[in-house]
């Protein structure tokens, strides 16, 4: 199953979707995806989260 998030910015259509190759578990794949959103610029502000386009910092 793939693990999709959506840019939390009102005029924002970014998402990002993972769908690992092995089966993991959903909460694995979901921090997995996180980690990598992290590091690609996006940030999670109280548990929303934002394209490097849009960060609220």
């Amino acid at each position: 199953m793939a693990h999709t998030v959506h840019c939390a910015h009102d005029d924002c259509d970014e998402y990002s979707c993972r769908a690992p190759f092995r089966p993991e578990p959903p909460d694995l794949q979901a921090i997995a995806h996180r980690n990598a959103l992290a590091a690609d610029g996006w940030t999670d502000v109280e548990g929303r989260d934002y394209c490097p386009n849009h960060s609220p910092c």
